[in-house]
């Protein structure tokens, strides 16, 4: 059966990546929650798509809105200045349906714990995190520390849940994979790429085979999940928000979809 997973919590019905969407996601009945982290100055693991401020989203403590031109780079930023900015009142403008609501960046440890206790207070079926590290060689020290020290960042930060049998890491960087496999072997991992022609050439610089193989749902098609399986890793397509396209996908097998709408999608699997 193919697993649906909220994209950023539930991007198309709540502000993205905010304990709000989370715990509508897990609500729903999810298979899992997907999601983004960064790292702050302080070094905390902070659960955001961008390593900066959205100037299409968020908004400053004095509540002017944050410029195009001074985004404000997280890993500048100590954390308890991040979670006085709003980013969920304005909404976003490609999701118009999307509520506006105050909300604030949190950590990845906050969403993890409230969003297992709001499960286990409600004896619903706990949840599979996936989380995506946003890394690039161009940008370290940068918009973020180097892969190893990344990875400690977030693995030290998932360690007292002791809940990594519903742990999938996964980035678009393959080199913080390779040093988890390494030294984490326990963890599902996950590669990301947009284009399924690039996979063989991003195999090439792994140590090992993804549980995962992550696809942009516009260029998968049967052949590339069949590829994918013969590969040895399941086929998830991002980020796919239509109920038609989504019952292709699933008549093509792909084994999870990542979706802005997760409702369409438990509507599509059924």
């Amino acid at each position: 059966m193919t697993a649906i997973y909220g994209h950023r919590g539930a991007r198309g019905v709540y502000p993205e990546n905010t304990l709000q969407g989370f715990l509508y996601a897990a609500g729903i009945g999810l298979d899992g929650i997907e999601l983004d982290v960064v790292i702050s100055k302080d070094n905390k693991v902070v659960v955001s798509h961008e390593p900066w401020m959205n100037p299409k989203t968020c908004t400053k403590p004095n509540h002017s809105k944050v410029s195009f031109l001074r985004r404000k780079n997280l890993y500048r930023m100590n954390y308890s200045v991040i979670k006085q900015y709003d980013c969920g009142l304005r909404g976003h403008p490609d999701f118009p349906k999307q509520k506006k609501i105050a909300a604030y960046k949190p950590l990845l440890s906050e969403v993890i714990q409230q969003v297992e206790e709001f499960l286990k207070k409600t004896s619903q079926p706990l949840p599979i995190y996936i989380i995506e590290i946003k890394s690039s060689w161009i940008t370290d020290n940068e918009l973020h520390p180097p892969p190893e020290d990344f990875v400690k960042l977030v693995l030290d930060e998932l360690k007292p849940f002791g809940i990594n049998n519903r742990i999938l890491i996964q980035s678009f960087d393959m080199r913080p994979l390779n040093i988890i496999h390494k030294n984490n072997p326990g963890i599902m991992l996950g590669m990301l790429v947009r284009s399924p022609r690039t996979i063989r050439r991003r195999m090439k610089t792994l140590t090992f085979t993804p549980h995962t193989c992550g696809t942009y749902y516009k260029l998968t098609t049967e052949r590339w999940v069949k590829y994918i399986h013969a590969l040895g890793m399941k086929s998830w397509v991002w980020t796919e928000n239509e109920k038609e396209d989504m019952l292709a996908h699933i008549k093509m097998g792909v084994d999870g979809i990542i979706t802005d709408y997760p409702e369409r999608g438990l509507e599509a699997r059924k």
